[in-house]
Parts: structure tokens; C-alpha cells; sequence
């Protein structure tokens, strides 16, 4: 048998177990760094196949290592875990049991799915060489769980390649693979601007820190316009502003907490330049003075030149096999590759920073954007994830 044979029918053979994981995992939604009961369900799931594991210091992640025993590469693959505190709207009958949880970004796909490919990779061993690392990491949404891992020895020994996969609200079936940046560095800003008390009736005794953080959101809104070139791709939002303790008082204090997305990590230097000089500047032409706290958030996915074309075009040579049983109208065309870049933001982005990385993105129906409490995934396309990562990963230790 073909070893894509082999890859169609263990997925054919696990499918109704990787969806009821699926299932159990997206009715118990835990949020970051508190996914422990998803931790256990991992890891009784790694023991029954018989794949060794051990506990990321990180808690709760798992990490989880497949040996051919014949020397080899080693390959990382990733899926993330934790869910997000939005309540769920929708009428699923596994919907989520937890008041304001759920997943609503597809992430209990993605531990489901890894279990699986996992899975098959153990079964097929005989057949490929090297190692395969399954990575389960906590806390995606909020504080980088990935970055964490990574401090705590996570790739020490570096792995020769990274595979991750994310389904996405988009078009059912079809992949986005793109190649070089996918996503965008995102930071956060939190701007404490200090002035000096007074009653409204004597404003001249004063400095109002809400008129100094008026000028500075007019000023901020001019960094992308007049600092990056129209060329590149930037952001920045002051989404939250406060400030003063009466109508009467000239406030002597306010807060702003911005975000920040760039395409690139030039633009992102000029834009952190920009706000420390913009915020201290106006504040001290004003008699005020400003605190500036940059909080550097993720890096920009990176999906490596060679490793991506090997895997599109993997999946060029197998489309039919890889859609069989699961479409009879494969889409047109089925991997959307070339420049892909969004500026959204996932902590993926830390493994695309060490090594040569591949992040796959699958379509599983456009029913409600990502972060919503209507957000579903069509469960027909968990089995061509699972398809294509098995695949990826195959082919690449072969």
C-alpha cells in the first residue's frame, strides 16, 4: 500500500474519535494557561496510543515525542489549546457548558487534530525516519504561550522544521499557504500621562492630562500616515482612553492603551520611535510629563520559501487523494499561495522565528467570523487537516 493509502485510511479509521475529542474539548472550553482538563484528555489520549509525553513547565502544555528509532530529522508540530472569554450563541448539541467560554477560534480543532496526525505518524513509523515532537501549547490568545515554551527549553535542540495549522472562517476545503509573512507583529502601548490637579474655576493652576491625551491621540493618528510609507502595512488604534475624577477637576491624570500591527519589523521600530517621542514631547510642551509602556507582542509568521513549496506542491500531487471521500467539488483552486499576508497576529510566529517553518490555514465554512460567539467549524473538514498535516509530515521525514 501507497503511503498516501496508508495516510487516507488510518484518517478514515480515527475520524469519528477525532471529532468526538473535537467535541468533549469544545464543551469544556478553558482559557489560557488554565487548559488543564484539556492537558488530561491529551495526555490519556498520548497514552493510549502509546506515545511517550511529558509535561511542558509550562503549565498545562504537553509535549509528546514520536521515535522511528533509525536516525533522521526532527520535525515540531504544533496546535494550541486554550479557548476565549466570549459567550458561545450558537445551538450546537456539544456547545460549550461554560458561562462566557468557548472556543471560537478553532482551537479544539487543532488539539483534535494533532492527536491524530500524531496517531497515524505512530502507526506508520516503520516507514519514516527521525522524530516527530507534538507540541500542545497553552495560552495563545493571551501571553504567548509559544514564546513561554520557547524560554523554558522548548527548542533548545532545534527541530530542522515547525508545522502548525489553523482553520479559518473562509472558504470550505480550500488552504491558504502562503509564502514569507502570513500574519503581522502586533504590540500594545499603555500611555500614563501625568499633569496637575486643580478646580475648574482656576484651570491657570492646573495641567489637564486629558487635554495633553486629546493632542496626543490626534498626534498618534498621523504616525502611519506621515512616518511609513504607503507601501507598507500598519496600524494603530488607541482603543481605550480614561482619565480625570470630576467634571469639576482638572484631571491630573489619564491613560490611553493602543495597538499596534506591522508588516514588517522596520516599521515597527519607527512606530515604537515615534510614540515615546510623539507622548513625551506634547506632554512636556504642555507642562505635563508621560509615561510610555510598549508591550512587545507576537512576531510575524514566517512561512520559509523551500519548506512551503515542498509542502504546496505535496499537496498539488495528492489533491485528489487528500479531497477523496470528503468533496466531490474540490475548490478552484485549492491552495491560494504567493504573498498572503494579513494583519492579524498568532504566536505561531515565535517557532517561524527559529526555524524553517510551514503554517497551513483550511477553510472550514464562512459561517461567522473568528472571535464571535456564532464562530462553528463544518466538522466534514477535520479529516483533510488531518490528511494534510499527516502528509506534510510523512513526506518530509521520508
Amino acid at each position: 500500500m501507497e503511503p498516501i493509502e496508508r495516510i487516507i485510511k488510518l484518517s478514515d479509521e480515527l475520524e469519528n474519535n477525532t471529532i468526538s475529542i473535537r467535541r468533549r474539548i469544545h464543551r469544556n472550553p478553558e482559557t489560557a494557561f488554565e487548559e488543564y482538563e484539556t492537558s488530561a484528555l491529551v495526555a490519556k489520549e498520548l497514552k493510549r496510543m502509546g506515545i511517550p509525553y511529558e509535561k511542558s513547565p509550562v503549565e498545562p502544555g504537553i509535549v509528546a515525542c514520536i521515535d522511528s528509532g533509525r536516525p533522521g530529522k526532527l520535525l515540531m508540530l504544533r496546535a494550541d489549546m486554550d479557548a476565549l472569554p466570549i459567550g458561545e450563541e450558537t445551538e450546537l448539541p456539544f456547545k460549550s457548558e461554560k458561562e462566557g467560554i468557548m472556543h471560537a477560534c478553532g482551537h479544539d480543532v487543532h488539539t483534535a487534530n494533532l492527536l491524530a496526525v500524531g496517531e497515524i505518524l505512530s502507526r506508520m513509523k516503520d516507514f519514516w525516519s527521525g522524530r516527530v515532537k507534538l507540541v500542545f501549547q497553552p495560552g495563545e490568545e493571551r501571553g504567548g504561550g509559544g514564546r513561554r515554551m520557547i524560554e523554558q527549553g522548548l527548542m533548545d535542540e532545534l527541530p530542522d522544521a515547525c508545522f502548525g495549522l489553523h482553520v479559518n472562517p473562509t472558504e470550505p476545503g480550500q488552504f491558504l499557504v502562503g509564502t514569507g509573512y502570513l500574519t503581522s507583529y502586533s504590540d500594545g502601548c499603555h500611555i500614563t500621562v501625568h499633569g496637575k490637579a486643580a478646580h475648574s474655576s482656576a484651570p491657570q493652576d492646573g495641567v489637564d492630562a486629558i487635554q495633553i491625551a486629546a493632542n496626543i491621540v490626534m498626534a498618534l493618528n498621523t504616525i502611519v500616515s506621515r512616518n511609513i510609507s504607503p507601501m507598507q502595512q500598519s496600524t494603530l488604534n488607541v482603543g481605550r482612553i480614561s482619565g480625570g475624577r470630576a467634571g469639576n477637576i482638572v484631571a491630573d491624570r489619564a491613560e490611553l492603551f493602543c495597538m499596534m500591527r506591522n508588516a514588517r519589523e522596520e516599521t515597527r521600530e519607527v512606530m515604537f520611535r515615534q510614540i515615546r517621542d510623539i507622548c513625551t514631547g506634547i506632554a512636556a510642551a504642555t507642562g505635563g510629563t508621560c509615561n510610555v509602556d510598549i508591550n512587545p507582542g507576537y512576531p510575524a509568521i514566517y512561512n520559509d520559501g523551500p519548506l512551503t513549496e515542498f509542502v504546496t506542491s505535496l499537496m498539488g500531487k495528492y489533491t485528489t487523494e487528500l479531497y477523496g471521500g470528503i468533496m466531490e467539488q474540490i475548490p478552484e483552486p485549492a491552495v491560494l499561495t504567493g504573498n498572503r499576508q494579513a494583519l492579524t497576529a498568532e504566536d505561531f510566529g515565535f517557532y517561524s522565528r527559529k526555524v524553517p517553518s510551514c503554517y497551513l490555514q483550511l477553510g472550514t465554512g464562512n459561517f461567522a467570523p473568528a472571535h464571535s460567539g456564532q464562530f462553528m467549524v463544518d466538522e466534514t473538514y477535520i479529516k483533510l487537516a488531518t490528511r494534510a498535516m499527516a502528509l506534510a509530515a510523512y513526506e518530509f521525514l521520508s
